[in-house]
């Protein structure tokens, strides 16, 4: 399966309000475009594979989409900034409304704090969407490794260069700290 810059689905069945039309699945590969990626602060080491259901409520104009999303993100370990390959997955559940003149899938937050999806072609791009779900999924940080020794004060990385690791006069520094009594406070 080729990956693409966008996830446009047809849902004319749906809104036509064919009974006998059934439900719209699909999935790919999705690698958002550059302003995709930058607008949610997303590099990714390939592209993100997702799948939609979406299927009509029993309403004239109310609909579901449920899908999911997986990949792998490029973030910068917390302690060294080196390169940390980090493995996501989402699902996710939204209402969907059709209102014809909507030019693009938005998503409107509802008075009662439900979010819901509005669009009003026909021919509608999950792209944005689908980045937007994997990008809530990014954790705040990540580490290399547990052990990581992080940058020393002239930015070396010392798990590359562990000649470069302070001595432990730096720990009676830290000692002299104001908040060293509280080390050994028990909670």
């Amino acid at each position: 399966m080729a990956s693409r810059s966008d996830a446009i689905l047809n849902l004319s069945s749906l809104i036509k309000g064919n009974v006998d039309a059934g439900d719209i699945s699909a999935e790919g590969l999705l690698m958002p475009d550059r302003a995709t990626l930058e607008a949610d602060g997303l590099r990714l080491a390939e592209p993100i594979a997702w799948t939609l259901h979406i299927y009509n409520t029993g309403g004239d104009d109310d609909y579901i989409v449920e899908g999911s999303v997986e990949g792998v993100a490029k973030l910068e370990c917390r302690r060294c900034l080196d390169e940390v390959l980090t493995e996501l997955r989402s699902d996710f559940l939204y209402p969907m409304l059709y209102k014809p003149g909507v030019e693009t899938l938005a998503l409107i937050e509802e008075e009662e704090d439900d979010d819901i999806l509005v669009f009003g072609k026909p021919e509608v791009d999950f792209a944005p969407l689908l980045a937007q779900v994997f990008a809530i999924e990014l954790p705040i940080t990540v580490l290399c490794k547990e052990t990581c020794k992080g940058l020393s004060v002239d930015g070396v990385n010392l798990n590359e260069h562990p000649d470069h690791v302070p001595d432990a006069s730096n720990e009676q520094e830290t000692a002299d700290s104001p908040f060293a009594v509280l080390k050994d406070l028990d909670l």
